[in-house]
């Protein structure tokens, strides 16, 4: 039974949240500026418009789409929480209820990294996907580059979400509270001197108290109730003119546990799932002009998690801690007057110690052949190992402008340092024998854009990309120590047209081509330490519109639609196969209008079902006194097509001079249309049925702003 699937029994209900705050909107930026009608400033309440030092502006993406976090905030759809919106960003597939998954362009969500000023973090959502890790109002905008992302960036197959955290007031004391049943938010922040700013953030999470006061004791039997905090902390010094340094703290930490009682003890299934990570680093920038800047960010940080699941007579254990540390260093100068050129490192090291016992498909991989509440067989082993990875990779950026035409030629060179303790199983005192590898990956990267017309501007981009193995994956015993990098090259064509003062359309088509993935040897013995092997490719293209139209006399929205098609080939000569999250079509509609103090809004969602492979009989194990199914074509059947409707409205209230009141009230999947998220099957496989996902419910909640 699939560990993550088990969290989509999730029945949430009506609830009251508050999370709101005036910032900005959403804006594709494919010249590399923020277009007419957004701003930098700062989304705290009273912050100046003029930040400490502002940084010469990074080149967009082709592909990326930057979301600052006012209007984000108050969307449909997002609880007033504005990273939420990622969900309705074109060229992000539906992820199953509750998962908090980031799939773009048919990638796995383990290809897909996400950085915090430039720093990685591992979960952007709390358990269930409720809630953020960050606090919003230390965000200043979320920016989601699907792929063929810069030469800056790196370890990621798939996409990138970049968010930028905001700066703090320069003068005055702000903040804000906020409680709900879902759980308890704060900031405040304190101008120290002219130099020095402060701020902290913390929530705690509750949710889980309220339902046990609600409903039962025994509320863990019914729901997967997730219980979550987080904290945050940043101080911002003015050194010199145009220099600054902040250093910022960012702390998380879940829990998620599932009981499904059964009269049989054997039988019982339960889950219990434990994350958490901190990240602290400095952020030194000196800006001297428009086109010469300096940033340099030093980090550290620790990530937990923990996996404890019985499904039947053999339960699962997955321990892994993991310490990351790193450089980030960049110099951007104008060589010429039509030549900008940025040269940087990106250097970063991960030590992990992971412990793992149970069965060889739990938790399990993309493309396991698998069915929601099968039980495993009755075979186990166990395995203690760390693994190492050290990257260091220069890059070089290239800005090239000639009238119309910017061409942005970029070069990446990864240098991994694979290392893991043991290249074989544990065999009575056998001595570990470590295994480390070198690998060199050159990635050379393009993007180029030409202004055709006034309002026509033609896209392009294209790269190399590498991610080094998991450190789950290098077990001697569940997986293959000697696993290497896995490569993907990506390629983009669109266009950007303005159609009126703030209409434009977006057009993009993009193909993707995967190779050294880590699958599962398909044979039925595999060798000895390779139970995995870097075989897989995968191919993944399609093409993406959003229309959109910036704030005009109140109003603000945009439709997104994608249209693609993704596949795995998991061995030379086998048969391709769909992608376990392969989504055809995926659309979304979204539109606000503010009325003086009110704003009204709507989302609209549609996505095709994910694929799943049929049950087509079934066998009794006597050994293990339970059914085991028989399954037809892999991924040949898929779940019913999801749509839901979201609407919202919100009223303002300023009370005195500097303090204000947001009261809203949203309801999800208002039409209560019962989405299907699995399909389950009865003990002996011979009827099937399905798991709904979120039902009708109204989020109803207000906050203070001083």
């Amino acid at each position: 039974m699939a560990p993550t699937r088990l969290r989509q029994l999730v029945f949430i209900t009506t609830c009251l949240a508050s999370e709101a705050r005036a910032q900005q909107g959403i804006s594709t930026v494919p010249h590399g500026s923020l277009l007419p009608g957004t701003n930098s400033s700062s989304p705290n309440p009273g912050a100046a418009e003029e930040i400490l030092v502002r940084s010469s502006p990074r080149q967009r993406d082709v592909t990326g789409i930057a979301v600052s976090t006012a209007q984000a905030s108050r969307l449909a759809g997002t609880q007033g929480d504005p990273l939420k919106v990622v969900e309705s960003l074109p060229g992000l597939g539906r992820a199953p209820f509750g998962s908090g998954a980031l799939i773009v362009w048919g990638s796995s969500p383990r290809e897909t990294r996400a950085v915090v000023d430039g720093v990685e973090i591992p979960a952007l959502f709390h358990g269930n996907a409720l809630r953020s890790t960050v606090n919003g109002d230390l965000i200043r905008q979320v920016e989601l580059t699907p792929g063929a992302y810069g030469a800056d960036q790196g370890r990621a197959l798939g996409g990138l979400l970049r968010v930028e955290t905001a700066d703090l007031p320069e003068s005055g004391v702000h903040g804000y509270a906020s409680a709900d049943t879902l759980d308890g938010s704060a900031m405040a922040t304190a101008a120290w001197s002219d130099r020095v700013r402060l701020g902290v953030a913390a929530r705690y999470g509750w949710l889980d108290a309220v339902m046990r006061a609600a409903d039962s004791p025994n509320v863990d039997e019914f729901f997967a109730v997730p219980r979550y905090s987080d904290i945050q902390g940043k101080a911002q010094i003015a050194l010199r003119r145009h220099e600054s340094l902040d250093a910022v703290f960012l702390g998380s930490q879940d829990a998620l546990s599932q009981v499904i009682a059964d009269p049989d003890p054997a039988r019982e299934r339960s889950e219990t799932t434990d994350a958490g990570y901190q990240r602290f680093y400095l952020r030194y920038r000196r800006h001297v002009d428009d086109t010469t800047s300096v940033e340099l960010v030093p980090y550290i940080g620790h990530d937990t998690h923990h996996l404890n699941a019985k499904f039947g007579p053999t339960p699962a254990v997955l321990d892994e801690s993991t310490w990351h540390w790193g450089l980030r260093a960049s110099h951007r100068s104008r060589i010429a007057e039509s030549t900008t050129l940025t040269l940087g490192l990106d250097f970063d090291g991960s030590s992990a110690d992971v412990f793992r016992s149970g069965s060889l498909l739990i938790p399990p991989r993309e493309g396991d052949v698998s069915v929601f509440g099968q039980p495993p067989g009755s075979g186990t082993n166990t395995d203690a190992w760390s693994a190492g990875v050290i990257d260091v990779a220069p890059f070089v950026v290239a800005g090239l402008h000639w009238g119309n035409l910017s061409v942005s030629p970029e070069l990446r060179v990864d240098g991994f340092l694979l290392q893991t303790s043991r290249q074989t199983p544990r065999i009575g005192q056998t001595p570990s024998v470590g295994f480390e590898q070198l690998c060199g990956e050159v990635e050379p990267r393009v993007s180029v854009r030409v202004r055709v017309a006034e309002n026509l501007t033609l896209l392009g981009a294209a790269g190399v990309y590498s991610q080094p193995p998991d450190p789950a994956d290098l077990s001697a015993v569940f997986g293959n120590p000697t696993l290497g990098p896995a490569t993907a090259n990506h390629a983009t064509l669109g266009q950007s047209l303005l159609l009126g003062p703030s209409l434009s359309l977006e057009t993009l088509a993009f193909y993707k081509w995967m190779s050294g993935l880590a699958v599962r040897d398909p044979s039925p013995a595999p060798k000895l330490a390779a139970a995995l092997v870097d075989e897989g490719v995968g191919r993944s293209y399609g093409v993406q519109f959003l229309l959109r139209e910036q704030p005009w006399h109140g109003f603000y929205g945009w439709v997104a639609y994608t249209l693609s098609r993704s596949e795995r080939q998991d061995t030379p000569g086998a048969r391709w196969r769909l992608f376990d999250y392969d989504q055809p079509q995926v659309l979304t509609v979204v539109a606000s209008k503010e009325l003086q103090s009110w704003t009204f809004g709507i989302r609209f969602r549609f996505a095709t079902g994910l694929p799943r492979t049929p049950v087509v009989g079934a066998f009794y194990d006597s050994k293990d006194d339970l059914y085991q199914p028989i399954f037809g074509l892999q991924n040949s059947v898929r779940l019913p097509d999801f749509w839901q409707l979201d609407l919202r409205i919100d009223r303002r209230f300023d009370v005195g001079n500097h303090a204000k009141i947001v009261a809203y009230l949203e309801g999800l999947n208002v039409t209560n249309h019962p989405n299907g998220e699995e399909y389950t099957y009865n003990t002996d496989y011979t009827r099937r049925g399905t798991i709904s996902g979120l039902p009708l419910f109204a989020v109803i909640g207000a906050r203070i702003d001083l």
